[in-house]
């Protein structure tokens, strides 16, 4: 498991609108390594209500706090964005919060906490998130130990991207039944066509 570290939107080329908002000037501030400002044109999108870019921009802020991008990092201020961003559900800020308080890192430990924002991130789409729950699903921790939710979880994971889970996949197929696989790979037909092939449980043969 790990946490991200790289600012939203930073590292794609959508600097042909970078003077078309706060945002965007924030974001081509701290390429030009003036993080400072770049932090000041952040709290200010961060501060208005009607900006869609807000919870970006306070997560934009929390990663720069937190890995000390240019400035002394200060992990009280990233944990303070973080949570402010999470309230608005964005679901990176969910998930590094998740992975936080799963790692005890500025937090007391509390998996279960880990657990609950992993799902909300999984909730919104984050495909890491989805392999995270998965991973405690299997093991038991911060959740009852589920292998049937673990299936599903780590095939949610790997139809968006994350190949870790076709080892995990295996395992749980040559647990289960026949019957309890059709009835999970139901919902995923159409997709898992397209994306992946299902190893066959050795209880079918």
């Amino acid at each position: 498991m790990f946490k991200y570290s790289f600012l939203i939107i930073l590292i794609i080329s959508l600097f042909f609108e970078v003077n078309s908002n706060d945002y965007y000037k924030a974001l081509d501030l701290f390429n030009n390594k003036k993080v400072e400002e770049s932090i000041i044109k952040f709290k200010k999108v961060a501060s208005d209500e009607n900006n869609d870019k807000r919870s970006d921009a306070m997560f934009n802020i929390a990663l720069i706090y937190d890995n000390g991008f240019g400035i002394r990092a200060d992990k009280t201020k990233a944990l303070y964005y973080y949570e402010a961003a999470a309230e608005l559900s964005n679901k990176f800020a969910l998930f590094n919060l998740g992975w936080m308080y799963f790692n005890g890192e500025n937090v007391n430990k509390n998996v279960v906490k880990a657990y609950d924002l992993y799902k909300l991130a999984s909730d919104f789409g984050h495909p890491r998130a989805m392999y995270n729950i998965a991973n405690m699903y299997y093991t038991g921790v911060g959740t009852v130990k589920d292998l049937k939710m673990a299936y599903k979880m780590f095939l949610k994971s790997r139809l968006n991207g994350i190949k870790e889970s076709e080892f995990f996949i295996k395992e749980i197929t040559n647990v289960l039944t026949i019957e309890e696989l059709n009835l999970l790979n139901e919902e995923f037909d159409s997709l898992i066509e397209k994306k992946i092939v299902l190893p066959v449980s050795v209880l079918e043969e």
